[in-house]
């Protein structure tokens, strides 16, 4: 196992996943624009438009330069988590809109924890300073830190 490969790796989960959020918004820019009206967010209509092309941009740094990459996601993370937490607390049930209108649950703290296990995996991502090739160690590992939280964010989901 190299410590650059299982970045490179953990870069290259969090682009797939920036990928399908962004995708899934752009999708249904109209479905996306309510989840975000919904949610309070201030300015939908912007953000609406923004937030699916800042995440394709993060997926374009997380594959080529995937410690800057790696940096802004984390940066994104914050701003998206933070905002989710002010909504949980505010008591808001709209979804998160997260992943576009492919997603329909109330918003839960469950959405601010893997919110906060993206940012864990960014972290991990900084250690790959440039694309390099993952060994089959360096992809086992990554698969089972990832799967194990999608273990756990199931788990949590179905309380």
């Amino acid at each position: 196992m190299t410590a650059a490969g299982s970045g490179y790796c953990a870069a290259v989960v969090l682009a797939a996943i920036f990928a399908t959020a962004g995708i899934a918004k752009l999708r249904d820019l109209r479905a996306t624009l309510e989840q975000f009206t919904a949610l309070g967010l201030p300015r939908p209509g912007v953000f609406t438009r923004i937030v699916p092309l800042a995440e394709l941009a993060l997926v374009t740094l997380l594959l080529i330069v995937p410690a800057v990459g790696a940096i802004f996601s984390m940066i994104t993370l914050a701003f998206f988590t933070t905002f989710l937490l002010s909504r949980v607390r505010a008591g808001v049930s709209a979804p998160c809109a997260c992943f576009g209108a492919t997603v329909s649950t109330p918003l839960s703290w469950v959405d601010v924890v893997r919110n906060i296990m993206l940012f864990l995996l960014s972290c991990l991502a900084l250690i790959a300073t440039r694309p390099v090739r993952p060994t089959v160690a360096d992809l086992a590992t990554t698969a089972a830190v990832v799967g194990c939280g999608a273990v756990i964010l199931r788990v949590l989901r179905h309380r």
